[in-house]
């Protein structure tokens, strides 16, 4: 190897121990955070297991509280699209129970079907230097704009955004930009980053998904736990749509991932 070539590999080097030393304190911060449910704080959905007799019309609930099973009637939450997940008998489900007609659900949701691995795929976006070019090229038009089009299209590689949802109701992150790209400031093309989410709850027909936020100045680095809230607009055995502010996110269940706790 020629001092040249030795002299490019060792900022190179000591950029890489630079990122995976961030990355260790980062995780040993994620593992030293206390995370506190606040679930139970202003919650008013029913959980319990769903029960032989449960149809197009009416859910069948054993409430985690005890007592009798409770026969609920859904066919208005049925009609409005407010049932995300059948309900199997079994299954853990949480609904929100009409406050004037106790025997009525308005939403209810099927919680074993949100466990499981999804993922959606991410493209990148072009750096603003070059997306500034290439604005400019299509506006010339021509064979010009075709290959520029060419290129292009051979950046956009996507990638994949993954999130396990366990029974346990913690979130395992991956995919997303790949790591390299932290380190070359020459790539052409940025991928948005990935929300490292560690937690998951409903809460009041909505689903709760919380992420460690880091904050650093001159002599600490303090860790905290943020939330992001999504409404559910779609729930099927391997499809979920959530609906983040006015931003729909569609994900796919990966084959044979229902979520366990030791995943």
């Amino acid at each position: 190897m020629n001092r040249k070539s030795l002299y490019c590999l060792v900022p190179l080097l000591l950029a890489c121990v630079a990122c995976v030393e961030q990355r260790k304190e980062n995780v040993e911060a994620e593992e030293s955070l206390k995370i506190e449910s606040y679930v139970a704080k202003g919650d008013s959905m029913v959980y319990g297991l769903a029960c032989d007799g449960c149809s197009d019309s009416v859910l069948v609930l054993l409430p985690d509280s005890g007592g009798d099973p409770v026969f609920y009637n859904i066919l208005r939450a049925m009609s409005e699209r407010k049932v995300f997940g059948r309900p199997r008998i079994g299954d853990k489900m949480a609904v929100l129970v009409n406050p004037e007609k106790k025997d009525e659900v308005t939403l209810a949701v099927n919680l074993e079907q949100v466990n499981g691995t999804w993922y959606y795929m991410g493209l990148p976006i072009l750096k603003h230097r070059l997306r500034r070019y290439a604005d400019s090229i299509a506006a010339i038009g021509g064979e010009q704009k075709e290959r520029m089009d060419s290129i292009v299209g051979q950046l956009m590689v996507p990638r994949e955004y993954v999130y396990t949802l366990k029974r346990d109701f913690t979130v395992k992150t991956a995919g997303g930009p790949p790591q390299a790209s932290t380190l070359d400031g020459n790539s052409p093309v940025e991928y948005p980053a990935i929300r490292r989410y560690m937690e998951w709850h409903v809460h009041n027909g909505k689903i709760i998904l919380s992420y460690p936020d880091f904050k650093e100045n001159d002599t600490t680095k303090t860790v905290s736990l943020k939330n992001d809230t999504a409404e559910f607009v779609l729930l099927r055995r391997d499809t979920m749509a959530l609906k983040f502010g006015d931003r729909v996110q569609g994900f796919k269940l990966k084959p044979d991932t229902v979520a366990s706790p030791n995943l």
